[in-house]
């Protein structure tokens, strides 16, 4: 079971005691909390392994992981166009954004969790150790109450379960957008995988929120 895999990942790497039995708020907090890189595959078993994914990755296993512990779920994927300012980034980030005129396109995935009061968004896609760098972190989970969506949905779908969600998410990508956007796409989401895992800029976000008295 994925459950017991990501108990003994996160025991040992210190995040969970031995005694520590995995719900809903503990597992999305420890899938959100993987750092945002793209792993090897979008597999279960490597993403824990690896202890990372984005978006696509984290959310195909926290589906599978809220079945284990007796809750449906719908993935969901939307397309979105994102304007960042060139300016308020740096290094290759901005000089990638000057060449999109600041525009960054995307396919997203969360979920839709099924409680038997209603529905909940789930987005687990920022860890918490990227406050500050002006993506969209989701610190609790309050069963129940929505969680903000990472990226501002334009046209949304939810995946069909008998779909692989990687194949779906590709069609959604390659009908949406042109070669160019989606090349684009790709070098962004590595260059900003490297600078949220970057300690020295963590240290100087952390550094400007303390100066500020944040």
């Amino acid at each position: 079971m994925l459950l017991e895999l990501l108990k003994s990942k996160a025991i040992e790497k210190g995040l969970l005691k031995p005694e520590e039995e995995i719900d809903l708020e503990k597992a999305f907090l420890l899938v959100r909390d993987m750092p945002y890189i793209r792993a090897s595959s979008r597999d279960q078993e490597t993403i824990i392994d690896e202890w990372r994914g984005t978006c696509s990755g984290k959310h195909y296993l926290l589906k599978r992981l809220f079945a284990e512990l007796g809750y449906s779920s719908h993935l969901m994927a939307c397309t979105t166009v994102t304007y960042i300012e060139p300016k308020k980034v740096w290094g290759k980030l901005r000089k990638l954004l000057r060449q999109s005129s600041g525009r960054f396109v995307d396919v997203h995935n969360y979920l839709i969790l099924e409680l038997p009061d209603g529905e909940m968004i789930v987005d687990a896609t920022w860890p918490i150790s990227t406050r500050g760098m002006g993506v969209v972190i989701n610190e609790r989970f309050v069963l129940g109450e929505n969680q903000k969506i990472a990226a501002e949905p334009l046209k949304s779908w939810v995946v069909p379960e008998d779909r692989d969600p990687q194949e779906f998410k590709n069609e959604i990508l390659k009908d949406s957008f042109t070669p160019e956007e989606l090349a684009h796409r790709d070098e962004f989401v590595k260059t900003l995988s490297k600078i949220t895992n970057n300690k020295a800029v963590r240290f100087l976000v952390w550094l400007g929120r303390f100066i500020k008295g944040k």
